[in-house]
């Protein structure tokens, strides 16, 4: 019960720093530091375990692939790639809902922060014609932008995920991809019931834009094939395909310095960090390894802790990486770290993007609503049963596949 206790301050001693606007790597290590000295650890200890955590070679490649996806988007944003795969998608699509939909879906292949006000203009010009209010456009545009969260190895959740639970990208993005099915399905079924079909562009030349839609998507293709398909590391993937596009694209040493300059923002990284040495040092304390006793003592079904602890961290911080860096080193020895249970595992992370896409602090949730002058409520209402339903679906996942282990 002791334990339990100390890890409650912890916890509310990092949202508290959040709420005050503290970085959310420096409110990690605070949250590690405070957990370290509860447990009886000595400032050296901590120290020691800090340093290993951030220096791990699983720690070191997720904060050079973290490094390489800012460069990548950095780079397709800059040589135009990004508005080619918008544009030949808009003038292929004949239909101004898919139109609508694929909008914020493209750009949402980008971890880009409040990249859904980037897409917020493009849902408002396709939704000409239709008839659709302002909160079922927000609606649409906040929902399909995070479409890929759960299986996109672009994705710092995603990522951070998979580090901490020892598992491959590939197995994650197997043990997820009935959750962005979902998404669709039910975006579908909700942002457009009652909208009729409308054509979005006059008639164009589909082939031009079938090969700029080839051209432009290529980067992408190529990554998810390397990362997902070929199981290739990676940071090595990025890699490869960041130097295929500075070669087709003729950057000169000048030019590919400033790139990576402008690309990469050490504030992020350092973010990753925080919690890379945050789950260190809750490891090496001691207190996870007690966590299951004193959870079975209280009688707290473990089901009620994988939805309620990452829900109520994505909801009070707005943010995937942190849900999964505070809540998961928390909860891996219910899902049987070092060998986990993907279907819990999954189910877990169902549960805390539930709370990030709820949270009033979600940048792409505020911008959304400020552009379409929406108030919350509304959007809130909309969106209320279709992600329950996603949390729903890891919930089902996890009873059928522990049906068929049986």
């Amino acid at each position: 019960m002791a334990e339990l206790l100390k890890l409650l301050v912890v916890f509310t001693v990092i949202i508290g720093l959040l709420r005050l606007k503290v970085n959310l790597g420096l409110a990690m290590l605070a949250g590690a530091a405070i957990l370290g000295l509860s447990m009886g650890m000595d400032a050296l200890e901590i120290g020691r375990s800090a340093i290993g955590a951030a220096i791990a070679p699983t720690s070191l490649t997720m904060v050079a692939a973290l490094a390489l996806i800012m460069v990548l988007e950095n780079v397709l944003r800059t040589t135009g790639t990004l508005n080619g795969l918008v544009d030949s998608l808009r003038a292929l699509f004949g239909d101004n809902r898919v139109v609508m939909a694929t909008m914020p879906a493209v750009i949402g292949l980008l971890p880009s922060p409040g990249g859904a006000y980037f897409s917020a203009p493009l849902v408002e010009e396709s939704a000409h014609g239709c008839v659709i209010g302002c909160e079922r456009k927000s609606f649409i545009n906040y929902w399909f932008r995070h479409l890929w969260e759960y299986v996109s190895p672009l994705y710092p959740g995603f990522i951070l995920t998979a580090a901490l639970a020892g598992v491959s990208m590939a197995d994650l993005f197997l043990a997820q991809v009935a959750f962005p099915i979902t998404i669709l399905g039910l975006g579908i079924l909700v942002g457009f019931r009652g909208v009729a079909a409308s054509p979005a562009l006059d008639e164009v030349n589909r082939r031009e834009n079938a090969l700029l839609l080839l051209k432009s998507a290529a980067p992408f293709a190529a990554l998810m094939l390397l990362v997902v398909a070929g199981g290739v590391n990676i940071t090595l993937a990025l890699g490869v395909v960041l130097a295929v596009l500075f070669l087709a694209h003729r950057y000169a040493p000048r030019r590919l310095a400033q790139t990576v300059r402008e690309g990469i923002a050490a504030k992020t990284l350092f973010l990753v960090v925080g919690v890379l040495i945050f789950q260190g040092v809750v490891e090496d304390s001691g207190v996870v390894l007690r966590m299951p006793e004193t959870l079975d003592e209280l009688g707290v079904p473990v089901l009620a802790i994988l939805f309620l602890l990452p829900f109520l961290v994505g909801f009070i911080t707005g943010v995937a990486v942190a849900f999964v860096g505070i809540a998961f080193p928390l909860i891996l020895p219910l899902v049987g770290y070092p060998d986990p249970d993907l279907a819990m595992l999954a189910f877990a992370f169902a549960s805390g993007f539930a709370g990030v896409m709820f949270s009033p602090v979600h940048l792409c949730l505020v911008l959304t609503k400020e552009y379409f002058g929406s108030p919350l409520a509304p959007i809130y209402r909309t969106m209320a049963v279709p992600e329950m339903l996603v949390v729903g679906v890891g919930l089902v996942q996890l009873f059928i596949l522990h049906q068929l282990a049986a």
